[in-house]
């Protein structure tokens, strides 16, 4: 995964993205703070249409979805989850390892994983022991990561590690 990332450094078009501008670059009476000079109004509008339109799905979801069902691939979700829990852990600790500011971008997934996995534990848990065990890892262990790998990333953002 490093290795791609390191090519996509590399990369003429890409290695632009977030760099100054330049002048005289890009469309005329594009803007010229934008990487490339393009524009995000029209990505941006389609994002919050696409928001917005969730809210009718959520609400169908709501009254049509049985309150109980049973996952044959049960085990491989919570594998796959905590799979990707890991690996986005280990990336987000050889970013920083590496005084690399890609370790912004690994610290928001990894705490979108773990508030995730906190919530999906909580609400599927079944009655006394596991659900308490659920809300004791919630508390003490993944919501307190996930809180910490946003600190982390905005931290970062406001004060990137020098290029180098």
């Amino acid at each position: 995964m490093l290795a791609a990332t390191d090519r996509l450094d590399r990369d003429p078009v890409l290695s632009r993205i977030g760099s100054e501008p330049r002048p005289g670059r890009g469309r005329p009476g594009a803007r010229a703070d934008r990487p490339g000079g393009r524009r995000p109004s029209a990505l941006g509008a389609a994002f919050v249409v696409a928001g917005l339109a969730m809210i009718p799905w959520v609400f169908y979801l709501s009254v049509t979805l049985p309150a109980s069902a049973r996952d044959a691939h049960w085990s491989l979700t919570w594998v796959g989850l905590d799979s990707c829990e890991a690996l986005a852990l280990f990336a987000t600790g050889r970013f920083l390892l590496r005084r690399d500011n890609r370790c912004v971008l690994t610290a928001v997934g990894t705490a979108v994983l773990l508030l995730v996995d906190a919530w999906f534990d909580v609400t599927s848990a079944a009655p006394a022991a596991d659900l308490a065990t659920a809300i004791v890892m919630a508390v003490f262990a993944e919501i307190p990561i996930a809180l910490v790998c946003a600190v982390l990333a905005a931290r970062v953002l406001r004060t990137p590690f020098p290029r180098g």
